[in-house]
């Protein structure tokens, strides 16, 4: 992905369908991210996190969401999963839930990453990669996660 600047990002706010309230309390500091030749996809979110936009590589859009943090089951535990995005197995407390709006008033929720670096996970560059590696015991060349992240990120912007 080609780095954005502040500008070509506000640019982008003003013509994506983002409510005023969460463009205006929307955190976007292009400084802080690393790798950028390494993302599929940045996501920019409020202070708290609950709330924020994924702009996807390629797309001149940004794409609101609300991430919500699993719930301990009633054991008190957190379950682990596997990212719908990325299939990377991550621990229950690492682990979120990502709501999208659809444009005929549904809603698309996937399990997720809950820090959302799912491009940096499937190229190895995380310790939840080496994790997640060891529980899944993935048979598939760094190349192929890349692609089935791709494939899948290509699906999701489709259902929406």
């Amino acid at each position: 992905m080609k780095p954005i600047t502040r500008q070509e990002f506000t640019d982008l706010m003003a013509t994506s369908a983002i409510k005023p309230r969460l463009r205006r309390e929307l955190r976007f500091v292009p400084e802080e991210i690393a790798d950028w030749e390494d993302r599929d996809f940045i996501v920019a979110t409020t202070k708290s996190g609950n709330e924020g936009v994924m702009i996807a590589r390629g797309t001149q859009k940004a794409i609101p969401f609300q991430l919500q943090a699993r719930k301990p089951s009633q054991n008190g535990r957190v379950e682990a999963i596997i990212c719908d995005i990325c299939s990377t197995w991550q621990r229950g407390t690492h682990s979120a839930l990502i709501t999208f709006p659809r444009s005929d008033g549904s809603s698309l929720s996937l399990l997720c990453c809950a820090d959302l670096d799912c491009s940096l996970h499937v190229r190895g560059k995380t310790k939840a990669a080496t994790l997640s590696k060891t529980q899944l015991r993935e048979d598939i060349s760094p190349e192929g996660r890349i692609l089935r992240l791709q494939d899948r990120l290509a699906d999701i912007l489709e259902r929406l």
